[in-house]
């Protein structure tokens, strides 16, 4: 939330917590009532919250019953989830660096969280950093802001930018088509296979040493024309919720003729489909790239999160938007204990990785 962001005067109602238990109850049974066992092997129902964009499951009650509270309209649940996954990568990412002051699971400025902060859980405590006060709360700003009536003037409210108002409205597009509903049998196999979904913590990294072996990835999350191409098996969980989470597509794996593809710890990645440019350069800021420090890629001159090894983006011979490269792509390598040990040539596994957990 933008620290110029004006006040507007309200007052919310904290949500009692059995309420919403009652709604997330009444959401969750009517998922299961409407089918039995499906085609993905048992179960019978599975969420589509992980398509196109990885909404983790567990947050989608809470956008659900907060855009209800606020009767934010059928909107309303993915403008909600759009603004997290802008803000806070869906609370994975809640370290400030911009000097704001923003803070919590949906970046309230202090004094808008003093005014529209609720206790959403009913523990007694308003807090930012819990998801359901923070995402009940953001619901009630953007009702105050002129949400559902006009969704433009709502999200700006949030963040002084047409930048802003554009990207939020670009995720929605993506989280709304079905998003929020529950697939229950039918379809193949590949459809209900969404992959890890859950949450990275992109901060913490954990050195892999097993198994020594490569993976192929879906072939849902290759760039059209491609078949599935190999990566680590050991960085093959963090590679498939990269892609889903922020809708990208890979156009190089494991595959010779590149410098440091031959071992599965890297990736060459674009856009997916509806999805612009703006989506690779949001992973790439995740895993700590930024514009200055562009014609390295790597620590010192990057602050990469510790699993990462290298980005290319902008400002990188060869790599980047269609503005800065004639081969436009986004390169993500992992940290292992061979980077760029077998250039142009294809090679058995590495003897350790570095991944990102996933909870």
């Amino acid at each position: 939330m933008n620290g110029g962001s004006e006040q507007r005067v309200g007052a919310l109602v904290a949500v009692p917590l059995a309420g919403l238990l009652v709604l997330i109850a009444f959401v969750m049974g009517l998922a299961i009532a409407t089918g039995g066992a499906g085609a993905c092997g048992g179960g019978g129902e599975t969420s589509s919250g992980t398509l196109k964009g990885g909404v983790p499951k567990r947050l989608v009650p809470i956008y659900q019953a907060a855009a209800a509270k606020y009767r934010l309209g059928p909107k309303g649940p993915a403008m909600l989830a759009s603004i997290n996954f802008n803000e806070t990568a869906f609370g994975t990412n809640m370290n400030n660096t911009t000097g704001s002051g923003a803070m919590g699971w949906m970046m309230f400025m202090p004094a808008t969280w003093a005014e529209y902060g609720v206790d959403a859980d009913g523990d007694g405590k308003k807090d930012p950093y819990d998801p359901e006060d923070a995402i009940y709360a953001a619901a009630g700003y953007l009702k105050s802001s002129g949400a559902p009536a006009n969704w433009h003037d709502a999200i700006f409210a949030y963040n002084h930018a047409e930048w802003y108002v554009e990207r939020i409205l670009e995720d929605f597009r993506t989280f709304d088509g079905g998003g929020f509903e529950s697939v229950v049998g039918g379809g193949s196999k590949e459809a209900c296979s969404v992959g890890p979904g859950g949450e990275a913590m992109l901060h913490h990294a954990q050195r892999l040493f097993h198994p020594r072996a490569f993976k192929a990835l879906p072939q849902r999350l290759m760039a059209e024309g491609r078949a599935p191409a190999e990566v680590d098996a050991r960085i093959w969980a963090d590679a498939v919720w990269f892609l889903e989470h922020y809708g990208l597509r890979v156009t190089a794996a494991r595959e010779a003729g590149h410098e440091t593809h031959g071992d599965g710890t890297a990736m060459d990645i674009v856009p997916g489909p509806g999805r612009g440019w703006n989506a690779t350069k949001r992973a790439a800021e995740d895993l700590g790239w930024s514009e200055p420090c562009g014609g390295s890629g790597v620590r010192p001159e990057c602050q990469l999160v510790p699993a990462i090894h290298f980005v290319g983006y902008n400002g990188y011979r060869d790599h980047g938007d269609p503005q800065h490269s004639e081969i436009p792509h986004l390169h993500v390598s992992w940290e292992s204990s061979g980077y760029g040990s077998c250039p142009q040539v294809l090679c058995g596994p590495q003897e350790w990785v570095m991944t990102f957990p996933l909870r």
